[in-house]
C-alpha cells in the first residue's frame, strides 16, 4: 500500500507521463493520465496548494492565474483528439453484469 509521499510522487509522475504522451501524440494515454490524476486527487482531498501545482489556478472571472503541470490547453487538445477519434471510454457500450451462478 502506498503512503502519503509515494502517492504525491505518483501524481506528479502522472503529470510528467501526460507531457510525454502529448509529445508523442498519444492522446488517449495522455487523457487517461489526466483523468487518473484528477480522480485520485479529488478522492484523496489533496490540499489546495498541491491541486494548484498540478491543475493550475483560475481567478474569479475565469482567467488563468497560474498554469499547472497539466496545461489546460494540452488537456483540452487531448480530449478533443480523443473525441474526434472516438477513443473515449464515455462512448463505450456497457453490457449488463452477468450474475454468477453460485
Amino acid at each position: 500500500m502506498l503512503e502519503g509521499k509515494q502517492i504525491i510522487d505518483k501524481l506528479y509522475g502522472e503529470a510528467d507521463l501526460f507531457v510525454h504522451h502529448m509529445r508523442k501524440k498519444e492522446y488517449p494515454q495522455a487523457k487517461c493520465c489526466y483523468d487518473t490524476a484528477r480522480n485520485v486527487a479529488v478522492f484523496l482531498e489533496l490540499e489546495e496548494k498541491r491541486m494548484q501545482e498540478l491543475f493550475g489556478e483560475r481567478g474569479e472571472k475565469g482567467e488563468i492565474l497560474q498554469p499547472g503541470m497539466f496545461r489546460e490547453e494540452q488537456v483540452q487538445k487531448a480530449y478533443l483528439e480523443c473525441i474526434r477519434a472516438g477513443q473515449t471510454y464515455e462512448n463505450k457500450r456497457y453490457e449488463p453484469l452477468q450474475k454468477n451462478s453460485a
